[in-house]
């Protein structure tokens, strides 16, 4: 049976890439890609990126999406799940850049710290 991964990556868009550009150096990424081993997966997300002008900078990690706690996620996962199951095909949820990461963690502490 065919698996369903979630990776988060770190990418540097390159010239062409059809990622949105606020400056940052870097973008967080979530993508499903199904494929049968986490190895086969992650070859195909690099593949996938190259074909649109996306440097793959690092692997953050790499869950089965049945394994997974999604519960808190905000990258638009369970859309991009759907349309994997679906097509078949790698589907990317959502990258933000690293100003906006940074930016959304500050202000998670700035609510816990209250």
């Amino acid at each position: 049976m065919m698996i369903f991964w979630v990776i988060d990556t770190k990418v540097t868009a390159l010239e062409g890439c059809g990622l949105s550009d606020d400056g940052s150096a870097y973008k967080f990424g979530r993508t499903v890609v199904p494929a049968w081993t986490k190895e086969e997966a992650v070859s195909a997300l690099k593949a996938h990126f190259d074909q649109g002008r996306i440097q793959l900078e690092e692997v953050i990690s790499v869950v089965a999406y049945d394994e997974g706690d999604w519960s808190s996620d905000r990258h638009l996962l369970s859309k991009a799940y759907k349309l994997a199951k679906v097509t078949n095909e790698i589907r990317s949820a959502a990258f933000i850049s690293e100003r906006s990461r940074e930016y959304t963690e500050r202000e998670q502490q700035r609510r816990l710290d209250g």
